[in-house]
């Protein structure tokens, strides 16, 4: 009897215990779907990257975004990479494979003395040097492309080398040039064949070894011929297994970022880097069966990662996903570097839930929950809909039918309606379509484009595209309709309004999440949005007036003034030509307060720089 009563007893606490886990494991997958985001706003996120990548290809480069944003992920301080394909050059194998009907430059692998995972990259035709003689070196009768020249050449100013990458000073963006091989190369063929549970799946890894492999400047480091080595990257193979990625997965993906930024490199610097945990990951969910990744079994699993990152270190060793021969690890740590290591992983692991509640990431979600009204917070996809803002500044880098073709297979009709209203907002600014006067019949056609992009810009672009309408009054000496639609314009400034910024707060997002979750995306950005004025080049619809803003406040070839600073000083401009002093003085004012106030008026350095530029130039003209 008492044994039987202890069985019932130890079942029943088992059952209590899986119960009780599983219901914690609910919650935290909750929690972290909160600040990470749902499933819906991680596609959203990807969509724009992948429409971004249409926008900014050219027909000499092919532009693949990277790093955490495009994977899906915007946590504080996540970065976003572009990886940059020179169209003109095609690595081959060896040299049966070139084919004589490629109109590109011919490139070979050579892996001899190297290390796997990298190669030297010499010229097929030594002939074709002239035009990159810049980045070769020979050696020994051979003509190679030299990594490291080709790294150092045509570095945009204000950035820096960070690896194969150009960087922003504040690491917030990197730029890797690299060439291209369509074919999935020898040493890692035996990714394709090897045993595996049921990830990635036959279709997937068809698709992937379709898309070949990219070669990037960077060296094996120590390596007697480090400078002319190149790195085998297979990023564009790692951003389709992420996106294959169950969203719980994902979720401990992110949560293994989010330990690495706000822990590990605090303590350890850049011993363990994303990319690490990135590869480790492959090889557990690839060995795993997909069944146990539920939301359910949240805690068991990111455990699991936690093992399997603890393993690797301690036995130094993290073998490359695709190249197994390559350890990552190789050579990473000293012996006091790797103790110390492991005691902090031992210690994250044991416990793993003070730390991570302890990490700046959570910190920030529970404050903000704490402030906030509404209470409930979640993660959105505003803020990543900024670059695909920054994708309409290329709008002359690729033929206009050929980009509408492109934006009109994104398999998301609202969100191809977005884009196509961002770039036909852009391309109002077009400088042979600014002119009024009907006696040029070209002129006049080209007049009424503008305005049909304005109607399409209408969709999603309220306040930019009104802006520029006035511009284009403006810039006819049509001063009074001018004044009238800025009139207009600044009657949509109410503070229910939200502005569009790199980093919106959690309570921006989840009033954006809710609103678009009720109306669609169109009408949210429509009524809800507030974005700054975008001027590109070569700045036709800018107020010749303001061209002195161009000396100090042009971010990439885009002057961007805030909006509603941009509407008070068109007023002003607009009284200064019509002669109204009274009503100078009060627009003055106006422009004053706006700018005291910091009303719609983003609080990064730039955008009170060039508002308070703006007040100094109207000042002057008093």
């Amino acid at each position: 009897m008492k044994s039987c009563l202890r069985s019932i007893y130890s079942n029943t606490y088992i059952y209590n215990t899986i119960k009780t886990d599983r219901e914690l494991s609910l919650k935290i997958f909750q929690y972290l779907c909160n600040i990470v985001g749902t499933e819906e706003v991680v596609k959203t996120r990807r969509t724009i990257f992948c429409a971004l990548d249409s926008g900014l290809q050219t027909k000499d480069n092919k532009v693949i975004s990277s790093g955490s944003k495009a994977e899906g992920l915007d946590l504080m301080g996540s970065d976003y990479d572009q990886m940059i394909v020179w169209k003109y050059f095609e690595v081959y194998e060896n040299k049966s494979k070139v084919s004589s009907f490629a109109n590109k430059t011919p490139i070979i692998m050579d892996i001899s003395d190297t290390k796997p995972g990298f190669t030297k990259l010499k010229l097929y035709n030594p002939r074709n040097i002239y035009h990159i003689n810049q980045w070769v070196d020979i050696v020994e009768g051979e003509t190679y492309i030299s990594s490291k020249l080709f790294r150092e050449n045509n570095l945009p100013d204000g950035m820096i080398i960070h690896g194969p990458c150009h960087s922003a000073q504040d690491e917030t963006y990197d730029s890797a040039r690299s060439f291209r091989c369509r074919e999935w190369i020898t040493p890692a063929h035996q990714w394709i064949f090897r045993s595996r549970s049921s990830w990635p799946a036959h279709r997937l890894v068809m698709s992937v070894i379709k898309d070949g492999v990219l070669f990037v400047p960077i060296g094996c480091r120590g390596s007697l011929n480090e400078d002319l080595e190149w790195r085998i990257s297979f990023s564009m193979a790692e951003k389709q297994l992420i996106f294959s990625f169950s969203h719980i997965q994902l979720l401990c993906y992110a949560l293994m970022k989010i330990i690495l930024k706000d822990i590990i490199k605090k303590k350890h610097g850049d011993l363990i880097c994303s990319y690490f945990l990135k590869t480790i990951l492959f090889w557990l969910f690839e060995e795993s069966s997909p069944s146990e990744w539920h939301p359910g079994n949240m805690i068991p699993c990111f455990r699991n990662c936690l093992r399997r990152l603890i393993y690797c270190v301690e036995y130094k060793t993290c073998l490359h996903y695709f190249i197994p021969k390559n350890n990552l690890y190789e050579g990473r740590f000293t012996d006091y570097q790797h103790k110390f290591l492991l005691d902090t992983l031992h210690a994250i692991y044991h416990s793993l839930w003070t730390y991570v509640f302890q990490t700046a990431t959570f910190q920030r979600f529970r404050e903000a929950q704490r402030i906030s009204s509404p209470p409930y917070l979640t993660a959105s996809s505003l803020s990543c809909f900024l670059y695909a803002k920054l994708a309409t500044r290329f709008k002359q880098s690729t033929n206009r039918k050929l980009l509408i073709k492109r934006i009109m297979n994104i398999n998301d009709k609202e969100f191809t309606t977005y884009m196509m209203s961002l770039f036909s907002t852009n391309w109002m600014q077009s400088p042979d379509g600014n002119d009024f006067s009907e006696r040029n019949k070209y002129q006049y056609k080209q007049n009424q484009i503008s305005l049909h992009c304005f109607k399409a810009g209408l969709y999603a672009n309220t306040i930019s595209v009104w802006s520029l309408l006035a511009s284009l009054f403006y810039k006819n000496k049509r001063f009074n309709e001018c004044i009238d639609i800025i009139n207009y314009t600044l009657s949509k400034f109410t503070p229910d309004k939200i502005m569009l910024r790199w980093e919106n707060s959690l309570s921006d997002q989840t009033y954006f999440q809710k609103v678009k979750k009720a109306v669609g995306l169109l009408l949210t950005f429509k009524h809800l949005i507030i974005n700054s004025v975008w001027f590109t080049e070569p700045y036709y619809l800018l107020p010749v007036e303001l061209t002195p803003l161009l000396q100090s406040v042009v971010f990439r070839s885009i002057c961007i003034i805030p909006s509603v600073v941009y509407l008070n000083m068109l007023s002003f401009l607009c009284l200064h030509h019509l002669e109204d002093h009274r009503g100078k003085l009060n627009a003055l004012r106006d422009l004053q307060l706006t700018i005291r106030k910091r009303y719609f008026i983003l609080s990064n350095k730039l955008s009170v720089q060039i508002a308070n530029n703006c007040f100094q130039i109207a000042k002057s003209m008093m």
